[in-house]
């Protein structure tokens, strides 16, 4: 019996700590949103940043992912049909590094940052910003195997959940 017990709190800690890296960060508005993308709404993204360790290809990777969840999450509304632009600005990009997280915790973390805006086009009238910030920093084993990829899915995830208004 205490070995099963001893498994089951092994999965348990394990499915605890892989929360962390795809929990999905939470918005901290800069000025509250007064449009939210629905169904049949046009979107794109654009995602810049002045911080030369983001690639060109990581930017694009990441402005596709927010645009698929953004168009997966919209919501059906009755009313007329939008186009949108999301401009995402992040202000910091650090891939860490996994040996560190997993010889220091807490050390070698993995973060994105941005301030995202979104528009309403074609005129591009601001209708919303927010900012929203995705770490991890968990050591050991399950340190080593996170990888750059989910973080920025969970950042993605947050952007969207919050221009389409779901929690």
């Amino acid at each position: 019996m205490p070995q099963i017990l001893r498994r089951l709190s092994i999965i348990a800690a394990a499915l605890a700590l892989s929360s962390c890296a795809t929990s999905t960060p939470r918005a901290t508005y800069v000025t509250p949103l007064t449009a939210v993308v629905s169904q049949g709404d046009r979107v794109s993204t654009v995602v810049n940043t002045t911080d030369a360790r983001m690639s060109a290809e990581e930017r694009a990777m990441l402005a596709d992912r927010i645009t698929q969840n953004v168009q997966a999450l919209a919501q059906a509304n009755g009313g007329s049909r939008h186009s949108y632009e999301i401009v995402v600005n992040i202000t910091r990009y650090t891939k860490g590094n996994g040996v560190v997280r997993t010889a220091m915790p807490g050390m070698g973390q993995m973060h994105v940052d941005g301030v995202v805006t979104l528009y309403q086009m074609p005129k591009r009238v601001p209708v919303g910003e927010f900012i929203v910030r995705k770490a991890f920093a968990i050591g050991g084993l399950y340190g080593l195997t996170v990888n750059m990829n989910t973080i920025s899915s969970a950042f993605a995830d947050g952007v969207a959940k919050t221009v389409c208004q779901v929690r």
